[in-house]
């Protein structure tokens, strides 16, 4: 029906209709790997990772020419760094025992409770070559031999001294005012004497 044959006046909804446009519009559908985006990265990645993980498999436990080469170069090297050792090991030990210093002062002190104790190791000393011994009575009495230095740098020569008089290793200590103190509990010899008298009552027996 055309709008001069209509018989009633327009009113608010022949008024909004004149005014659109369109009616009943719809919206296009998305394609295909918009829709599907989120599982085509996750195959992309996986196979990107697969790839990956094929190469790294392919190349475990193959050397190269070059690393193939150079593992006897290597095993060489070893055995001529450990014959290096060897040599160097060798030499340590040729290496001389350094002279002790014979003027160190030497302090020895009777304290074996024996008369005359100390002079007979400074006599036994200083035939020995040490020039420069004194002697001195303790307040008590040892059972042991030791000798005694204060500084490191005596400490050659009086290791000297104690294999010299049998006292063991030598000790570092300040309780001494001497360079080096022997303190003696045996007359010189003794331990020679003993032994050779066992072996005389042993043949006597």
């Amino acid at each position: 029906m055309a709008d001069s044959e209509y018989p009633y006046p327009p009113d608010e909804f022949d008024r909004e209709a004149a005014t659109a446009s369109l009616h009943g519009a719809h919206r296009a559908e998305h394609p295909f790997w918009r829709q599907n985006l989120v599982y085509l990265i996750i195959i992309a990645a996986a196979f990107v990772l697969l790839l990956v993980l094929l190469f790294a498999i392919g190349g475990m436990g193959r050397n190269t020419p070059e690393e193939r080469a150079e593992a006897p170069t290597s095993a060489a090297e070893q055995t001529e760094q450990t014959s290096a050792e060897g040599g160097e090991e060798t030499t340590a030990e040729e290496t001389p025992v350094p002279e002790p210093d014979r003027t160190t002062p030497v302090m020895v002190v009777n304290a074996g409770g024996i008369n005359g104790l100390a002079g007979a190791w400074q006599d036994t000393l200083e035939s020995a070559g040490w020039t420069r011994v004194d002697v001195s009575t303790a307040d008590n009495l040892q059972e042991e031999p030791v000798v005694f230095y204060r500084d490191e740098a005596d400490a050659d020569t009086a290791q000297a001294l104690a294999a010299e008089v049998g006292a063991g290793e030598a000790r570092q200590s300040d309780e001494y005012d001497a360079t080096i103190t022997f303190i003696a509990v045996k007359e010189p010899g003794a331990d020679q004497d003993q032994g050779g008298d066992g072996e005389g009552q042993g043949e006597g027996e």
